[in-house]
């Protein structure tokens, strides 16, 4: 009875860190899905891949992940639900403000998720079927945000689709062109306002 109870309670004791363990290795994982997908590819990436550059054992991966798409959703999932939930709360505020919040939940995207974010403007159309719902109803969040500001015509070219194919192809890039300079986000704020509002 004595064993039992010391062997329960070291099992307790342990449970934290073996816990922040599990996290390190998910972390790790993650990290390194994103550089090796944005870099060669989704397609090209393998297991053994991930695996090497995350230091860990094959079966640890496929305790956390079951396949190498099941971690590009848990890498990209993340993203889709904090840019939805931060571009709907913006959908109350007056269309210019909610421009602003559209600016600042792209840079709040880049100061958490950087290397996901990174990975989004690679992702091929194979693989972009792993997460069409979490994409499309951001861009519906998006163009609901938008039609606001072109229904109050803030819109420089007038058109709320268009803007939304304009922070598609310009947002991401802009924040890399940025990145580490000492007034990036000014900067990135004052490129998506001249590009979409007019002056």
């Amino acid at each position: 009875m004595i064993i039992s109870v010391r062997k329960e309670n070291r099992t307790q004791q342990r449970s934290p860190r073996v816990a922040r363990r599990r996290k390190r290795m998910r972390n790790a994982l993650e990290s390194a899905g994103a550089r090796q997908f944005s870099g060669k590819g989704i397609a090209a990436v393998t297991v053994e891949d991930l695996i090497n550059e995350a230091d860990i054992s094959r079966a640890t991966f496929y305790e956390f992940y079951s396949s190498k798409y099941n971690l590009l959703e848990s890498i990209l999932n993340p993203i889709f639900i904090l840019a939805i939930n931060s571009i709907s709360s913006c959908i109350s505020l007056p269309p210019e403000d909610a421009l602003s919040g559209l600016f600042e939940t792209y840079l709040l995207l880049w100061r958490k998720h950087r290397e996901g974010l990174l990975l989004i403007p690679t992702v091929d159309p194979s693989s972009v079927s792993n997460f069409r719902e979490q994409h499309d109803a951001l861009s519906v969040a998006i163009l609901r945000l938008l039609t606001l500001a072109e229904n109050s015509d803030l819109l420089r070219n007038g058109s709320a689709q268009y803007s939304l194919k304009i922070i598609a192809r310009t947002a991401i890039p802009l924040l890399r062109v940025y990145d580490g300079h000492p007034a990036a986000d000014e900067l990135f704020r004052d490129a998506m306002r001249a590009l979409l509002v007019k002056s």
